[in-house]
């Protein structure tokens, strides 16, 4: 189970504590004829209620506790006591029935309870080894922690293996969570028909090869983009960028008339928010999350020769600004947590640094009337309208004044109502739906009547990503994806004209109006395209002229790169799917690199500027992005003939846009190669085994080898919602295991005989490192040990660029060693 924990308790106990805990697990053990340790070697004697209960911790500080219940009642002061961090494991014998993790304790005096909450509970059965997964427990601070309970069967079995070899070859090993998992069976059935081998030589990976030169400099092609974001004021004269300059981050100030720019601001720590209150007060964020920003209020003066003065104030609270109430530049509202986690709101004056010292948290907040509120919505005045709500897995929409709020709406994780603005008097909500629609569409949603009662804007088969907004709050477009490209439609005749000259002006690019001034005539435009990276242009529209102020990635001007190009087919039943391919310039047959995107429902490939896309390109060969069924933006339907998909009809799209592919390019059909993250790893692995003759290799990041492991070791599986998503989305493995085993790579390892690349990071919650491990071990059961790359603080993305640079470096090396050598005749 996935949980971030609030309002840990606190209990100054210390260094006392820890040992009184340790001597009190003795005693209750003792003390308890029923429950015992098992000791490395020993073989007990069960009774006939009685079962072995695996006990698994694995976190990345020192703690002092682990508890567990059965029935509600402990059965020891403390399961695990004093573990260090990593990995820890203990074998008990216990009476068989229901079983529930009950709190951790670190840091000495701090308590983390785990609430009677079902994703904590699991069933020891009589006369077998039960394992109900590892607690992983990794701390945001003191008082918060995420709690997450994932299936690492594997790992488990290779404790026991090595601590109680006896126990066992003697009991079989049991997984206990809400869905089966058929893998250790599987697992001792395929080890015992071979040769005895030991577990470390099932866990060999090879090195992937060195890539030789590279055209392009990953660590250049993958560094952070420049622009972090921009502003412009309400008058439209000054613009606001926000900079990253390799390990510095800064602000600096555009005076559009005048031409010139000053850096405001500069420092090692990340900016995250900028807005402006009125025309010459700006406001930043820097730290590490959203929620948690040090603000630091900017104030401009204007002097004579167009220059400008500058008062620099700071908040010396975390926190962010709700609203920067534009009307009253000498006043924000702020929200920040309080010692119990609950959201504070206040008004604050920032007219001066005095005035910002004097504030504290502990004043009366605005935000009362609603239990549970983790977001609000102002109206144009700043007065709080409307919040959202935790209700359980659920969140609700309330809608009020003062301190009266009504729920109006229960929204849904997937189809249902997204709130976006609220309008400018408060009394109607805009955002986007699907329900009861063929596609996403934008609304306006009544609170008063509880349901929506207009349709803005709709495009059959299309879903929309967003409103256009103007500076009074009243929706003037809606923006879409239309041939991988983002399009801005608008409302009325003149800005309908300004879209259509921002498109000839610039050809084959996407353009977006990002920022614009109160009178619409001054506007900031996003202008990139699949070949080109990212330029902020200003763009005056009385005179009809437009000037460049940034690139995104000035350091790659003048490399060469490579425009997509979509195309259409149809799928078996008949549905339309759309792709692109980027072919790189040559003579002859390119070899095809396949990249199918993650997911796999909701998500699509676009044409902006994609490093990894340019560079396989660079390398010579062409790159191939499907937006197969499931994909978003092309229709509720579209998006559902995803569901249930897996493996399936969603790579039956996929080998069709191929098979296009091949027939009209110059590509070579005996040098191809799938390249994955995600939902794209696991295709790889699918494709390599449906078509053997015609994939070359496989790479999967991140990949899914097991769809039943999916939903017992992932953040999406751990709710009652996030389950009922996931059958909804993917099957039920109660009523569908045998078909998702056929489906599973790791269950078709034999037929794996493609040579396979794994990058994985161990911190994944997403898609747990042990879909990785299981694989490696069963492909080193068939003799086939892949090349891996393993990243130990990585998640679900690699995000660390010495380890992008070690991923694609491997993943280059690895391509060219399969694809770069023709096949014979």
């Amino acid at each position: 189970m996935h949980r971030n924990l609030p309002g840990a308790s606190h209990r100054g106990c210390g260094r006392i504590c820890a040992v009184l805990a340790a001597a009190l697990l003795l005693l209750s053990i003792e003390a308890g004829a029923r429950v015992r340790v098992v000791d490395p070697g020993e073989t007990p004697t069960l009774g006939a209620e009685e079962g072995l209960l695996l006990v698994a911790v694995d976190s990345n500080v020192d703690l002092n506790a682990v508890s567990v219940k059965k029935e509600g009642r402990l059965f020891s002061s403390g399961v695990l006591a004093n573990l260090k961090a990593g990995h820890s494991a203990r074998l008990y014998v216990v009476p068989a029935g229901q079983y529930a993790w009950d709190q951790i304790r670190a840091f000495n005096s701090v308590r983390y309870g785990l609430k009677d909450d079902p994703e904590y509970h699991f069933e020891v059965r009589p006369g077998v080894i039960t394992y109900g997964g590892d607690l992983v427990f990794r701390p945001q601070g003191w008082f918060r922690a995420r709690v997450q309970v994932s299936n690492r069967g594997l790992r488990a079995m290779d404790w026991l293996e090595a601590q109680h070899p006896a126990v066992a070859r003697q009991y079989s090993f049991s997984y206990s969570g809400h869905y089966p998992d058929p893998f250790p069976a599987f697992y001792r059935a395929a080890r015992a028909a071979g040769a005895p081998r030991a577990v470390a030589e099932l866990d060999t990976v090879r090195k992937p090869p060195a890539p030789g030169t590279l055209p392009l400099a990953i660590r250049e092609l993958w560094r952070d983009e420049r622009i972090g974001d921009v502003s412009l004021n309400g008058a439209g004269d000054l613009l606001a960028e926000r900079v990253r300059d390799k390990d510095e981050w800064g602000i600096d100030l555009i005076d559009l008339k005048a031409g010139t720019s000053v850096r405001l601001a500069q420092t090692p720590f990340p900016y995250v928010s900028m807005t402006w209150s009125g025309d010459r007060t700006l406001l930043v964020g820097t730290g590490a999350g959203r929620d948690a920003q040090t603000i630091t209020i900017i104030r401009i003066r204007d002097l004579a020769g167009g220059q400008h003065g500058f008062e620099i104030l700071k908040l010396r609270h975390a926190g962010r600004v709700l609203d920067p109430l534009p009307h009253d530049p000498d006043h924000i509202l702020f929200a920040s947590h309080g010692h119990k986690d609950q959201l504070l709101v206040h008004e604050i004056d920032i007219s001066s640094q005095r005035a910002l010292d004097g504030f504290n948290t502990g004043r009366k907040p605005l935000n009362k009337g609603v239990a549970d509120d983790v977001a609000w919505f102002t109206d144009g005045a700043g007065r709080l309208r409307a919040a959202l709500a935790r209700r359980d897995d659920d969140y609700v929409l309330l809608h009020g004044t003062g301190t009266t709020f009504t729920e109006v709406l229960r929204l849904q994780a997937e189809d249902g109502f997204e709130p976006r603005a609220l309008s400018w008097d408060g009394d109607l909500v805009y955002g986007l739906t699907d329900e009861g629609r063929a596609q996403r569409d934008l609304v306006v949603f009544d609170p008063a009547q509880r349901r929506v009662t207009a349709t803005l804007f709709s495009k059959p088969g299309v879903d929309l990503v967003g409103p256009i907004m103007d500076d009074r709050r009243r929706p003037i477009g809606a923006a879409y994806y239309e041939g991988g490209r983002l399009v801005s439609e608008y409302f009325d005749q003149r800005d309908q004209k300004l879209a259509g000259m921002l498109r000839n002006t610039f050809a084959n690019r996407t353009v977006a109006v990002i920022d614009r001034s109160r009178d619409g005539q001054q506007l900031v435009l996003w202008v990139d395209g699949s070949d080109q990276p990212g330029k902020l242009y200003h763009l005056d529209a009385t005179r009809n002229e437009a000037s460049l102020l940034d690139d995104a990635r000035p350091w790659l001007e003048g490399k060469r790169f490579v425009a997509s190009e979509p195309f259409s087919v149809k799928g078996g039943d008949g549905l339309p799917v759309e792709a692109y391919l980027t072919l790189p310039p040559g003579e002859g047959r390119r070899p095809l690199v396949v990249m199918p995107h993650g997911g796999p429902v909701g998500v699509s490939d676009r044409r902006h500027f994609n490093p990894q896309v340019q560079f396989l390109a660079s390398l010579g060969y062409a790159v191939l992005q499907v937006n197969f069924r499931g994909s978003d933006g092309y229709g509720k339907a579209f998006r559902e003939a995803g569901f249930r998909s897996w493996g399936t009809l969603i790579e039956d799209d996929i080998d069709i846009a191929i098979r296009d592919a091949l027939a009209r390019h110059p590509l070579d059909p005996q040098r191809l190669c799938v390249v994955g993250a995600s939902y794209g790893g696991y295709s790889a692995l699918v494709a390599a085994i449906r078509w053997p003759e015609r994939v070359r290799c496989a790479v999967s990041i991140a990949g899914v080898s097991d769809r039943v492991l999916f939903f017992t070791a992932s953040d999406a599986g751990h709710s009652v919602k996030g389950r009922e998503q996931l059958e909804r989305v993917i099957g039920d493995p109660r009523t569908q295991l045998e078909a998702m085993q056929a489906s599973s790579p790791l269950y078709r390892y034999r037929e794996l005989k493609a040579p396979v690349m794994l990058v994985h990071g161990e911190e994944d919650t997403r898609v747990d490192y042990e879909h990785a491990r299981r694989l490696v071990r069963m492909l080193n059961l068939a003799g086939r040990p892949p090349v891996m790359l393993t990243f130990e603080d990585e998640g679900h993305g690699i995000e660390d660029i010495d380890h992008i640079e070690a991923a694609w470096s491997g993943i280059a090396g690895f391509l060219r060693e399969h694809l770069d050598t023709p096949a014979s005749p």
